[in-house]
């Protein structure tokens, strides 16, 4: 099996019938594998042509090389296939090398100018079909091949062009865009992508998995487990509340990045990096463990590349808080407050306040924290006191 096989060396008796696959794969999943199968075994293919995308129209830049998508194809699509299929599968790389957005009439054309008595067939996904109006040369595109694509049950039968041909076969409902967020959330992919492209994925870092894998290996304790609780609820939270859940995951799993730096060490980090921390000299004297939400935007910026100020400033905000929230930080202090794994008696009712009014979540979660500093005999931030008093004045 090769990759990257220039079209004009390999040479075929007239009439071949080839089947082509053009996507991102970023990564390759399930759904992939479903749809080339169900191609493969209607049409019995002499060739089949899987075609990544350098950067596939109207869509956004893929997240992983060029380089790892083929490695992930080889890894994640292929070991799908039956034994005969992969034998004459290849990776044509035209699009690859081209380091540019191709369009599909491009890709069709050239071949079709170098092979004139192939016969092409072309299978798309049914979201791809649907949008069939935003092609560029669609008329052209249909003489040159034929059409295949299987029903997906979130797009009608009625939105498909009659040119395509529907295959009778079920496609998973797996979504590239969602499978990235849950890779980077570290949620299980198993049943949606080959164990072996999982494995390829984390060993390599992509799509996020670098930010778990440090995490896990960084964070002592259930500190670990307390971040998926976290990231859970925040993932929830946004959905319910209009935000960007990639983000709010995003800094939940971040949230707790500054206690990879041993506790004893964090006033001379703030010290040394010059970090801004309210009260910073009193909270060093009498209650230290605040300051791991300063240290870890500063980590989540510098060691874990995050560049989104709204994530960082959330992180930051994930203990004292601030006169001023957005959605965001409101979602990640109250995710914190009261996530699964929260042992305390209010944070069930906290939850599902949550749910209801977040604001009043907010609110709610930030009058826990004071009982249970003034229960305990600790410090108050003045801030803390501040930010109450300004709630309790709008109330």
């Amino acid at each position: 099996m090769s990759s990257g096989t220039a079209l004009v060396q390999i040479k075929y008796n007239d009439r071949v019938k080839v089947l082509l696959f053009g996507g991102s794969f970023d990564p390759p999943h399930l759904g992939h594998a479903a749809l080339l199968k169900a191609a493969a075994g209607r049409l019995k293919p002499d060739r089949i042509f899987i075609i990544p995308a350098f950067q596939a129209p109207f869509k956004n830049t893929p997240r992983a090389s060029a380089a790892d998508r083929v490695r992930l194809i080889k890894k994640g699509l292929m070991p799908f296939l039956p034994r005969s299929w992969r034998r004459i599968c290849r990776i044509e790389e035209y699009e690859l090398r081209s380091r540019r957005r191709v369009y599909t009439i491009e890709t069709v054309s050239k071949i079709r100018a170098k092979h004139p008595d192939w016969k092409l067939h072309f299978v798309v996904g049914s979201d791809a079909a649907a949008a069939w109006r935003t092609w560029r040369s669609p008329r052209k595109l249909i003489r040159l091949c034929r059409w295949w694509t299987a029903l997906r049950p979130e797009i009608p039968a009625g939105r498909i062009p009659s040119h395509f041909q529907v295959l009778r076969r079920s496609i998973p409902a797996v979504s590239s865009t969602q499978l990235r967020r849950d890779l980077a959330a570290g949620r299980d992919t198993a049943r949606r992508i080959h164990p072996r492209a999982a494995a390829y994925i984390s060993r390599r870092g992509l799509y996020g998995t670098d930010i778990i894998n440090a995490l896990q290996k960084g964070l002592k304790g259930g500190r670990f487990a307390h971040t998926l609780a976290v990231r859970d609820l925040a993932d929830a939270l946004a959905r319910r509340w209009g935000e960007d859940p990639g983000r709010a995951c995003l800094a939940a799993l971040l949230h707790d990045c500054g206690r990879i730096i041993p506790k004893s060490r964090q006033p001379a980090y703030v010290r040394t990096r010059g970090i801004a921390v309210p009260r910073r000299q009193d909270v060093i004297r009498h209650q230290p463990g605040l300051l791991h939400a300063y240290v870890g935007a500063d980590l989540a910026r510098r060691c874990f590349g995050c560049l989104d100020d709204g994530v960082l400033r959330a992180v930051e905000r994930h203990t004292l808080a601030a006169r001023r929230m957005s959605r965001l930080d409101t979602i990640l202090y109250v995710a914190d407050a009261a996530s699964e794994d929260r042992e305390h008696p209010e944070a069930p009712s906290l939850r599902r306040l949550a749910f209801k009014n977040l604001d009043a979540a907010f609110a709610a979660c930030l009058a826990a924290k004071l009982r249970h500093a003034i229960g305990r005999g600790g410090w108050l931030h003045p801030l803390s006191l501040s930010l109450w008093n300004a709630l309790c004045a709008k109330s």
